[in-house]
C-alpha cells in the first residue's frame, strides 16, 4: 500500500480549512476564502483610522468599493488605474521623506526583466507582476501612486533613466507642487477625485502628515512629553498583557516587545482588558518572531477577537 505524505500547513489570511485535497502527489489542507455575514465587516473593525479616512474619501468620490473586507476595500476600473486598493495598515516609508502607506494602485504594463531590479533599488513601494504584466505603487495617495506608475512607464518607454536620484526628485518636485499651491498633471490620469488639487477639503481637514510622522517617532522612541504611560516613548508589553517598560528598553533574552502607545493600550483594555493586550502580544510574536531581525518593520493587526 502506497503512503501517502500528508502536508499540514495553515491556510492564508481570510482563508480557513475545509477538509483536504491532493496536490502533485501530497495530501494538503483544502483552503477556502471565509465566509462572513455583511454585518461583520465594517470599518469598526479596521485599526487605522488614516487608512479609514482614506478609504471613505475613495467612497465619496467612486462609489462603494467593489470589495470590502475587514483588512481592505478594493475598486476596479477608476481613475485611470486598474485597480486600487486601501488596506488596513500604516507602513513607515522612509524615502524620500519619512511617510505612511497604506493606498495601492495598479496598472497593466510589461515590465522587462533588465528592468525589474533597477527600478526594485528606485523604490520599495514599487510592486511588478511579470505573471499578470502590472505594476503597482504603494503610497499615502492616488497622487503619490500616479507619480511613481508614471515614472514606471517612463522608464519603460526609454524617457527616464531607472535610479533612484530620478524617482525621489520626481516625489519631490510633485510635494513641493502641492505645498506651493500648484496642481500636479499627468497626461493619463484624469484624477477624478482632485486628489492632486491642494485645494481639495480632504486635504485641508487632514493633519499635516509629516508633523504627524515626527510626533509618532517622537512617541515611540520617547522623545517628548507623549507616547506611553507617563509619557516618554511608547510601552512595552508582555504574554500576560502587562506593561514591562518603555519600547526601547528590551532586555537581554525577552521575546520580541510588542509596543503600544496610551491610548492603543487604553482601547484595548476597554474590549477585552489584559486579555486583549495579550493576545496582541502572541499575536506579534507568531508573525514577527525573531526579536533580533533587522529591516522593515512588520505591520501586525492589534484587533481583539473574542
Amino acid at each position: 500500500m502506497k503512503l501517502i505524505e500528508l502536508i499540514d500547513e495553515k491556510c492564508w489570511k481570510g482563508y480557513q480549512k475545509k477538509g483536504t485535497k491532493m496536490l502533485f502527489g501530497k495530501r494538503v489542507p483544502n483552503c477556502v476564502k471565509k465566509e462572513s455575514a455583511s454585518d461583520d465587516v465594517s470599518y469598526d473593525n479596521w485599526d487605522h483610522k488614516e487608512a479609514v479616512s482614506y478609504s471613505q474619501y475613495l467612497e465619496s468620490h467612486f462609489g462603494k468599493p467593489d470589495e470590502f473586507t475587514n483588512e481592505q476595500t478594493v475598486w476596479h476600473n477608476i481613475d485611470g488605474f486598474k485597480r486600487v486598493v486601501c488596506r488596513d495598515e500604516y507602513i513607515l516609508h522612509g524615502s524620500p521623506k519619512p511617510h505612511y502607506d497604506f493606498v495601492y494602485s495598479y496598472i497593466d504594463l510589461e515590465i522587462p526583466e533588465d528592468l525589474s531590479d533597477e527600478l526594485a533599488k528606485c523604490s520599495g513601494s514599487i510592486l511588478i507582476d511579470h505573471l499578470k504584466n502590472e505594476v503597482g505603487a504603494r503610497c499615502g495617495s492616488l497622487t503619490a501612486n500616479a507619480t511613481t506608475l508614471n515614472f514606471c512607464l517612463d522608464v519603460v518607454a526609454g524617457r527616464a533613466e531607472p535610479v533612484k536620484e530620478e524617482y525621489e526628485r520626481r516625489i519631490i518636485s510633485m510635494k513641493e507642487m502641492f505645498a506651493n499651491g500648484e496642481k500636479y498633471e499627468l497626461d493619463w490620469w484624469p484624477d477624478e477625485a482632485g486628489d492632486a488639487d491642494p485645494k481639495n477639503p480632504y486635504y485641508k481637514e487632514s493633519i499635516n502628515v509629516e508633523e504627524c510622522i515626527c510626533e509618532d517617532l517622537r512617541a515611540w522612541f520617547g522623545k517628548g512629553k507623549k507616547g506611553g504611560a507617563g509619557g516618554g516613548g511608547w510601552d512595552r508589553y508582555n504574554t500576560k498583557g502587562e506593561r514591562i517598560g518603555k519600547c526601547g528598553d528590551r532586555k537581554k533574552g525577552e521575546g520580541k516587545p510588542k509596543c503600544l502607545s496610551k491610548a492603543r493600550a487604553a482601547s484595548l483594555r476597554a474590549k477585552g482588558g489584559k486579555k486583549a493586550i495579550a493576545q496582541a502580544v502572541n499575536r506579534k510574536r507568531r508573525k514577527d518572531s525573531n526579536a533580533n531581525r533587522s529591516g522593515k518593520a512588520k505591520n501586525v493587526s492589534n484587533k481583539y477577537k473574542k
